[in-house]
């Protein structure tokens, strides 16, 4: 029997027009154009050259449901009374990028992890603080990871997340370019922070070699858009910007974060050091796919 079912396509109920969500700037230029109809429009800040969505999906519910069906229809599947091992290889990146991270946090009071998903960051963490609490979006999620991990996990945006105790490193690994609001983010984890606590920042790389590649082959019209994912009409633009190192680097000194280390990086090595060639093209190109901000409050 030849299936009739046909992608639930994505169209936003309303769109918003926005200035640059790092420095505020109006100024940019056009970068490239999205989506199974190419409806979706990434554009350059000529500011700080932080790739982001103009116009974009308002960002509402509606938005929000859409962006998150594949994750909420992957963690509802859970099943709680089952016993699944943690992903090992994830663990053990966390492992290493924990290593260099201790380096820096001397306190170890009590981590933050937000968007904890199956909490493996938080499970190679552990050992090293005398408290390790993440942050998710899904309550199935958070309840798999309490009963199987036994680590507390509380279902609350970051910006309305209270706690008792302060933390002396604040961990987001690629959740930023998801929300509207990055300045206020800074803003509160700068509170929940012990003075000389860190703040870690892992971003996807849009000026990374492979993405510069894509865009090339788009610019040269090889290529209808830089990624073939997009010919999928119920694809959402979950991403709302894409950093770069010069628009981290000014986002984060004009919110008076100190940066004490930041490198472009794989998951085969999230430190950049495993070998000369790592370290050439990560730690002084910063072409790899996702970079990474270690940072603290001045």
């Amino acid at each position: 029997m030849i299936s009739t079912n046909h992608p639930t396509v994505y169209k936003p109920t309303e769109w918003e027009t926005v200035a640059c969500p790092f420095c505020g700037s109006d100024k940019f230029s056009i970068y490239e154009r999205y989506g199974s109809e190419l409806q979706f429009t990434y554009v350059l800040c000529k500011n700080c050259k932080l790739v982001y969505q103009s116009p974009r999906p308002k960002y509402d519910q509606d938005f929000i449901d859409a962006a998150y069906a594949s994750y909420y229809q992957f963690t509802d599947s859970l099943d709680l009374n089952s016993n699944p091992d943690v992903p090992e290889s994830s663990v053990n990146m966390f492992r290493k990028e924990l290593d260099h991270l201790l380096k820096y946090d001397k306190m170890r009071t009590a981590v933050l992890d937000i968007g904890s998903g199956m909490g493996t960051f938080l499970v190679a963490a552990k050992p090293h603080y005398r408290e390790a609490v993440g942050l998710d979006v899904s309550a199935q999620m958070a309840a798999f990871v309490q009963r199987q991990l036994g680590l507390k996990i509380f279902l609350e945006q970051f910006e309305d997340f209270k706690y008792d105790k302060k933390f002396s490193l604040i961990h987001m690994s690629h959740v930023i370019e998801h929300i509207p609001n990055p300045k206020a983010w800074l803003q509160k984890a700068r509170k929940m922070l012990e003075p000389g606590g860190i703040l870690v920042i892992n971003v996807p790389n849009k000026f990374s070699i492979s993405f510069r590649m894509q865009h090339l082959f788009y610019k040269m019209k090889l290529k209808k858009q830089f990624s073939d994912a997009w010919a999928d009409p119920s694809r959402t633009p979950d991403h709302l910007f894409e950093p770069t190192v010069p628009s981290m680097l000014q986002f984060l000194k004009e919110n008076n974060y100190k940066v004490l280390d930041y490198f472009s990086y794989s998951r085969k090595d999230p430190v950049s050091k495993g070998s000369v060639l790592s370290k050439l093209t990560n730690r002084m190109l910063h072409i790899g796919s996702n970079l990474s901000f270690i940072t603290t409050p001045n």
